[in-house]
């Protein structure tokens, strides 16, 4: 008892409370902890699910401008990363990357390049050069893309010393690229102003270049003027001496253009009060001349005054506009000269001419026979269609006979010739 009492004084004077006796109470091991569960294992990524845990291709793009004006030229570059090792190739379907097959609307494709490819470590590299531009007034103030791109691909792998697996196709998503569209006046811009930062000496530079170049321009014109004179003097001087071209005489075009207009009349005649003599004798008249210029017969011509009525078996011709000539022109081509001039002929005459000819060949004879036989056979659609092609003779001859082919021609002839010397 003396010892229970002096162990339970030591125990208050220390602050711990007393045991119990070993006598009244067991004594109990202290209990272990609960183990906790492991974490569970993070889920792969991406990379490590791929081959070799690397992108088998990675693409991106570049550009030379970030913001762009409407109209501006700018680059966009397509470079591509594919993996080329001796146990795996990957090959990318490049058909569709090429400028002329690729499409970036709305973004005009104005010319591109392919580089030839690089090769550094395990990748392949090749790119796409692409010049953009983009006319759109909308688009200013915005975000334009150039479009995403999906970039088929295949995985090939090698297995063994000659086989080798194909992987199935699958497909690479380039993300779209924006492009801030500019606007070259601002919103709230009252007026427009000169951002140049040119100087006053820089300003005067310029103004005496200018004026240098147009004293320049004005010099060098008056030299090609003087050389074009005298390229054409002995074009007009063998003019002169062959006699085609004459001041007495009326140019080809001229009377080409009204024997159209007589056959047009006789046409309309004809159609309203069917093919009398006279409708007759005009296209017949017309077709002589029309005939007398394809084969270059003599056309005869008259001098009218300007109220004297035209004698028959003419037609009236008018030309000039300052100082109006007026004549009467006839010619006597019959049937039998066309034949002849169309026996004469030589291969290198085209087949259209030849044509021509044949066409007022039978026209004549047609409109002779209507006019001038004893019992005249006036079909109307045999008289027809000869006075329309005879027309369409007469505006081809019209064309050919202008004064700037008979002047290209001219200087053709005499740039053969001199060639020749």
């Amino acid at each position: 008892m003396k010892t229970i009492a002096a162990l339970a004084v030591l125990a208050l004077s220390t602050g711990v409370a007393p045991a119990a006796p070993l006598q009244d109470h067991a004594v109990h091991a202290p209990a272990k902890p609960v183990p906790a569960r492991p974490a569970p294992p993070p889920p792969p990524t991406a990379a490590q699910l791929r081959p070799g845990g690397i992108d088998p291709i990675r693409c991106w793009w570049q550009s030379s401008a970030g913001a762009i004006t409407i109209g501006e030229s700018f680059e966009v570059v397509l470079t591509c990363a594919v993996i080329e090792t001796v146990s795996m190739q990957v090959v990318a379907d490049e058909s569709r990357l090429g400028v002329a097959s690729i499409q970036m609307a709305p973004f005009e494709i104005l010319g591109g390049t392919h580089p030839a490819d690089a090769h550094h470590l395990q990748r392949r590299f090749f790119q796409y050069h692409y010049q953009l531009r983009l006319i759109s007034a909308d688009a200013i103030g915005h975000d334009i893309n150039v479009p995403a791109l999906s970039i088929p691909y295949r995985v090939h792998s090698r297995v063994g010393a000659a086989a080798a697996l194909e992987g199935r196709d699958l497909t690479y998503l380039l993300p779209a690229l924006p492009i801030k569209v500019l606007s070259l006046v601002p919103a709230d811009a009252a007026d427009i102003r000169d951002g140049s930062d040119a100087s006053l000496g820089a300003v005067e530079s310029l103004r005496f270049r200018s004026s240098l170049f147009e004293m320049l321009a004005l010099a060098f014109g008056v030299i090609g003027a003087v050389m074009a004179v005298l390229a054409l003097l002995p074009l007009a001087r063998r003019a002169g001496n062959s006699g085609t071209i004459t001041s007495d005489r009326l140019p080809d075009r001229a009377v080409a253009a009204a024997t159209a207009d007589e056959l047009h009349s006789a046409q309309a005649l004809a159609a309203a009060e069917g093919w009398s003599d006279a409708a007759v004798a005009r296209a017949l008249a017309a077709t002589r001349v029309v005939a007398a210029l394809a084969i270059d017969h003599h056309i005869s011509e008259k001098a009218l005054k300007a109220n004297v009525p035209v004698p028959e078996g003419r037609l009236a011709v008018s030309h000039g506009r300052l100082k109006a000539r007026r004549a009467a022109v006839s010619s006597s081509a019959t049937a039998a000269d066309v034949a002849l001039a169309a026996s004469r002929l030589d291969d290198a005459v085209s087949l259209s001419h030849r044509h021509q000819l044949q066409g007022l060949q039978a026209a004549l004879a047609d409109l002779t026979a209507a006019l001038y036989r004893q019992a005249p056979a006036r079909d109307a659609a045999v008289l027809n269609e000869a006075a329309r092609h005879v027309e369409e003779v007469a505006h081809d001859l019209q064309r050919e006979r202008s004064a700037w082919r008979t002047l290209r021609q001219g200087l053709i002839a005499q740039g053969t010739s001199w060639s020749q010397r």
